[in-house]
């Protein structure tokens, strides 16, 4: 009986993003991208190699049946190492079982595309509709091996598997980890130039580095994000292609924090102190300027830097408690000598699961019991 209501790690983790349309099945991949997390990672996260299928059939009884998309193969919030779904032995069982689940949503799925051949990408039109987005960081071969760390055959199947999916009528799109130290921006105009003639849809994740990276690898890494963006503002116009950049610094801040004001006041709170990851602080700082003067209280913003990770990671996901908590207490002595009595903490809701833990598992409420002060997650 004890067995029976112990949870796997992926369902922990479904349970503990709340999503309903998420199913992860593989902590195992065949690459080993040069900018991979896992090898970077200040603390351990597992590794569960291929999920059971009877996990699996678990996680499927989860999902929503009439979600737009059902994702297979994600494994947020990250505590797990994620991997190629389709290489998972049983992928083709998993996906019968998702679409009998699920007639009409879309079945997305995560690739490096090494694994879709001919043959395999003829078995998955039973599965329609279907999207596929494919890591696909060079159009040279010599770099995309080099990236991936596959051979020229892999490069192969996965430069053909862009037509063939479109032939077949299969929903494409693609992720480029920009590297212009290592391949030139020359080399990622011609990727983009290349995949615009197969999908209208690239998403950009700009490449990030811990403080456990080697000299080497921080240099092949390093980019100037400023310069970046305006690459791809230029990119868009010329191949007319929507490329999504994931941290783009120029572009607004989706950040609307007038009701948390508000509530903030309406709930008695006189000063306020907002704590921003160092890639949204610059912009939330100048919005939140914006509406304070509509509001009756007072509101400041911090920013909090990434101690645990380090390198240039500055998204608010990858922030951990003990780097709120070394933030705050500066930020409390200093508000203290001025006189200002901070009275409200805000922490990003990103940064942590349902539960309020964040990726090392330690609950935002510690901040709360170690200062004495409420703290908002918005």
């Amino acid at each position: 009986m004890g067995d029976a209501l112990t949870l796997s790690k992926y369902m922990y983790e479904t349970i503990a993003t709340g999503s309903s349309n998420q199913l992860p099945v593989s902590s195992v991949c065949s690459a080993k991208c040069i900018f991979c997390s896992n090898h970077m990672n200040p603390f351990p996260i597992y590794r569960e190699g291929f999920r059971p299928l009877d996990d699996i059939k678990k996680g499927i009884a989860l999902l929503d049946a009439n979600a737009q998309e059902i994702r297979i193969g994600d494994s947020l919030p990250g505590r797990i190492s994620e991997g190629e779904a389709l290489l998972h032995p049983e992928i083709l069982t998993i996906l019968k079982l998702v679409r009998e689940k699920s007639t009409q949503s879309v079945i997305q799925v995560n690739t490096n595309g090494s694994m879709l051949t001919t043959a395999f990408i003829e078995s998955l039109e039973q599965f329609k509709p279907m999207r596929f987005t494919i890591s696909y960081h060079s159009d040279n071969p010599e770099h995309w091996c080099a990236i991936f760390n596959l051979d020229m055959e892999k490069y192969k199947i996965a430069r053909y598997c862009f037509f063939q999916l479109r032939q077949r009528e299969f929903d494409v799109q693609a992720v480029i980890v920009p590297l212009p130290n290592l391949v030139g921006y020359e080399d990622l105009e011609n990727t983009i130039k290349n995949l615009q003639c197969y999908t209208n849809h690239i998403i950009v994740y700009p490449p990030g580095y811990s403080k456990m990276a080697g000299p080497e690898l921080k240099k092949t890494l390093e980019f100037d994000p400023g310069e970046l963006s305006l690459f791809l503002s230029k990119m868009r116009k010329r191949y007319k292609i929507n490329l999504n950049n994931m941290s783009d610094p120029l572009m607004p801040l989706r950040f609307f924090p007038h009701n948390f004001m508000l509530r903030a006041y309406n709930s008695k709170y006189n000063n306020v102190l907002w704590m921003f990851s160092s890639a949204a602080y610059g912009r939330a700082k100048k919005i939140l300027r914006q509406y304070e003067p509509s509001v009756p209280n007072h509101h400041y913003g911090v920013n909090v830097e990434n101690l645990t990770y380090g390198g240039n990671i500055s998204a608010a996901g990858l922030l951990m408690v003990s780097d709120f908590d070394k933030t705050l207490g500066k930020a409390l002595k200093k508000f203290s000598k001025k006189d200002v009595k901070i009275d409200l903490v805000i922490l990003p809701k990103i940064a942590f699961d349902r539960y309020g833990d964040d990726l090392t598992t330690h609950n935002y409420s510690e901040l709360k019991e170690k200062y004495g002060l409420p703290v908002w997650l918005g």
